[in-house]
């Protein structure tokens, strides 16, 4: 995929709000996924699809931090890094809007937080082919089916979207969350009538994978009442797709440059409309519209791209998705990386168990001998000490579990500490947390979080 054509920038910047168990203090791009940060994941991807340099951006007060653990994976690519205000409360679209400077063409867009083994290409095909104004990918739903997050029991409702997409030209003509209807949501006979079919997809994931045109980003800079990409500024860029251009004999008023006032935030403005544009769509033989003009007129044109039922895409956005990844990395492996270029065991941690199964071990983390551990993830620098049997569990980074624990079904935050001889079954052990010695508990979130505290 060349990468002149394309720019590629990360969205790293987010708190992780819906995973505050997990991020109070820590980067949220940087939660461990098997043996290497979350973040490293869509810059993997990105490079495989032969992309060279991508911008990553990230909160200032993050970024040495990020730089520092990025630096010591298994990357090729050069990243630039782009900083926002950490004292501010950016939004993925204000993200953009803030390094639109350094966007100089077609950009491809991701989440930090995505995880998947789809191909850009049939995305990036769809763009081309139809010199689309937006592109998205959606996965499959249902990953998470049958996973059981750990702490407390409480009934979790996953967020679910609803997105309409024409059925034949695969035009995305519709997005929204369920939670913005109470029981019945109505869709404007505009629509319908336009388009004639839609299908409504209520199970089906927007992955936060975009390709945009520049000039989309261009028009987004004039926006600044959109925060968010996916909850704002993309169902609206949808919605313009039914709108026409206002006509020149409407124009009310003028600057002294000749700039038109009324219409200067019209995204035609921005949309790209020359005549020899209009004489090609115009001469060609595809039409994707139900009328004779090619696309229905529309200069704003959106697309979804349904990544097929059987690949792995997921976004560990939350604190179920996330431990539902853990879960599972190791039985995914040689589905994300099928030429074991990536060991899911670092070379530089040091495993002196004899007995492990499907564990992925991060750098520089010490499992002692006489431990059992099974389908469990092991971050930077934690340690393990001996007699201890850990099954189905994610342990963070620097965190230290010592001798005679037995741990099943739990979150064992960063810098967390496991006193000997302490039992935790679905437990959600917050950052720092010291968990006295010979306890025994079960379905609990222990957390520092406004001095002890713990949550049954």
């Amino acid at each position: 995929m060349g990468t002149v054509e394309f720019q590629a920038v990360v969205l790293a910047a987010g708190r992780g709000t819906r995973l505050p168990e997990l991020t109070s203090d820590h980067p949220k791009c940087l939660l461990p996924l098997g043996p290497y940060p979350m973040l490293w994941y869509p810059l993997q991807m990105l490079q495989q699809h032969d992309f060279q340099e991508v911008i990553v951006v990230v909160l200032e007060s993050q970024k040495t931090e990020i730089q520092q653990t990025l630096e010591k994976t298994p990357l090729k690519l050069k990243i630039d890094y782009a900083t926002v205000p950490s004292d501010s409360d950016f939004g993925t679209a204000d993200s953009l809007r803030h390094i639109h400077d350094r966007i100089k063409s077609d950009v491809i867009i991701v989440s930090c937080d995505v995880v998947t083994n789809a191909k850009l290409y049939p995305v990036v095909s769809k763009f081309r082919a139809h010199n689309a104004s937006v592109a998205a990918l959606f996965f499959p739903s249902g990953f998470e089916a049958g996973i059981t997050v750990p702490g407390p029991k409480t009934k979790h409702k996953p967020e679910r979207d609803l997105i309409g997409i024409h059925p034949d030209s695969e035009r995305l003509l519709f997005l929204a969350s369920t939670s913005d209807f109470d029981e019945e949501f109505v869709i404007s006979g505009h629509l319908l009538r336009k388009n004639e079919k839609m299908n409504i997809h209520s199970r089906l994931v927007d992955s936060h994978i975009y390709v945009m045109k520049k000039w989309v980003i261009d028009y987004l800079t004039k926006k600044d009442n959109f925060s968010t990409l996916k909850g704002e500024f993309l169902p609206y860029i949808i919605k313009k797709q039914m709108s026409r251009m206002s006509h020149p004999s409407h124009i009310e008023a003028t600057s002294e440059v000749g700039v038109n006032l009324k219409f200067e935030d019209d995204i035609f403005q921005y949309a790209p409309s020359n005549k020899l544009e209009a004489q090609i769509v115009k001469a060609s033989l595809y039409n994707d519209s139900v009328y004779k003009e090619p696309y229905g007129g529309d200069l704003v044109r959106c697309y979804a791209i349904k990544a097929p039922k059987d690949c792995i895409g997921v976004r560990t956005n939350t604190t179920l998705s996330y431990y539902a990844l853990n879960s599972k990395i190791s039985g995914l492996w040689p589905q994300l990386f099928p030429n074991n270029d990536y060991p899911l065991i670092s070379p530089n941690a040091v495993v002196e168990s004899r007995q492990i199964k499907d564990i992925a071990v991060a750098d520089n983390a010490k499992l002692s001998e006489k431990t059992s551990l099974t389908l469990t993830t092991f971050g930077l620098h934690c340690t393990v000490n001996p007699k201890v049997i850990i099954t189905n569990s994610v342990i963070m980074g620097h965190a230290v579990i010592e001798e005679g624990c037995k741990i099943s079904n739990s979150i064992v935050c960063n810098r967390a500490v496991i006193k000997k001889g302490s039992i935790l079954k679905n437990c959600l052990i917050g950052p720092s947390f010291v968990v006295d010695e010979e306890s025994t508990k079960e379905m609990v979130h222990l957390t520092n979080a406004g001095g002890f505290m713990e949550i049954e």
